[in-house]
């Protein structure tokens, strides 16, 4: 997938952008019934509505019952990081037009994952947001980056991206973005200097020239991409019989690899969904977990024999 010149201009100027159809309806389906069950105890959001819409004080005893790191898959959320065991969840990291576009943003081919983590929002939970419709504003740098933000932002920033996997519409509680905050983070710094990587506003009325926030609602297989130094904040739903669940991915140039670490927990390398994962996925994608590419040097005829007995039933073809 190749975006137009127009998107391109678009990403430069607002540090957002949603591309449609990235994903076809074949690939996001599976996923959300996966997120679902992961998410609502076995149940769809359907069942899970039928069951607990009116038994709210129990609900609630329950859901506090999850680990408050976990709740972000959702009330009963058990997977959360990548590589998720979920293989239609995992799967999506597959799929090739999505990594050309995040690479297209990052303006190189060498791209690096920071983070993977499945995100989930509901009506009968949901307490993600601020009191106030000007508070709750942040930047997500200081998720993967120890160092602030930088005025090159399309360089020394990460771009993280949310694969739509239903309908995200106006009563469904949208993200909220400021577009071209990225480029206007010397006048929050001035006032609100934050700690290494993150910065909060306190009051985003203190702010006029960031402008007026807009929501991102987007359909179901596009992305939405944005970047780390983006102003962006929660905001409630509206109509709360809804939910909003997507699978987000972090991604960072390769030269910029030593400081966009995550500081979130994730499997370690010889977790069994890692080795699972690794063993049967392609070679584009090992590069983006960090592996060398097909021909480099590091591939001898010893080596492969280690990575056979390390990762068995990887095809090792491609690497010889």
């Amino acid at each position: 997938m190749k975006l137009t010149h127009a998107q391109l201009a678009a990403w430069k100027r607002d540090g957002t952008l949603v591309v449609p159809d990235v994903f076809q309806f074949e690939q996001v389906a599976p996923a959300l019934a996966e997120i679902e069950r992961n998410a609502y105890d076995g149940l769809t959001y359907a069942e899970y509505r039928a069951k607990w819409d009116e038994q709210p004080e129990e609900l609630q005893r329950a859901y506090e019952q999850t680990d408050a790191m976990r709740r972000l898959a959702g009330p009963f959320g058990k997977a959360l990081h990548f590589p998720t065991g979920l293989a239609a969840v995992d799967a999506l990291l597959e799929n090739e037009a999505y990594l050309a576009v995040a690479r297209q943003l990052l303006n190189t081919d060498e791209i690096r994952l920071g983070y993977g983590q499945i995100f989930v929002r509901e009506g009968l939970t949901d307490t993600r947001y601020s009191e106030h419709p000007w508070q709750g504003y942040h930047i997500d740098n200081a998720t993967n980056s120890p160092l602030p933000p930088h005025p090159n932002w399309q360089r020394y920033g990460y771009i993280l991206s949310g694969i739509i996997l239903h309908d995200i519409e106006l009563d469904g509680a949208p993200m909220l973005v400021c577009p071209g905050s990225q480029n206007q983070l010397d006048a929050v710094w001035a006032k609100h200097p934050g700690r290494a990587g993150g910065m909060s506003l306190r009051d985003l009325r203190e702010f006029p020239e960031l402008g007026k926030p807009v929501p991102v609602t987007a359909k179901a297989g596009s992305v939405a991409f944005r970047s780390s130094y983006l102003v962006h904040a929660a905001q409630p739903f509206a109509n709360r019989c809804k939910q909003r669940a997507w699978m987000g991915y972090h991604f960072h140039r390769a030269d910029t690899a030593d400081w966009c670490k995550t500081t979130r927990p994730v499997p370690g390398w010889t977790s069994p969904h890692y080795l699972k994962f690794v063993a049967r996925t392609t070679p584009s994608v090992r590069c983006v977990l960090g592996w060398p590419a097909p021909g480099d040097a590091y591939y001898t005829q010893e080596t492969l024999k280690r990575l056979a007995q390390a990762y068995p039933g990887m095809d090792l073809e491609p690497y010889r």
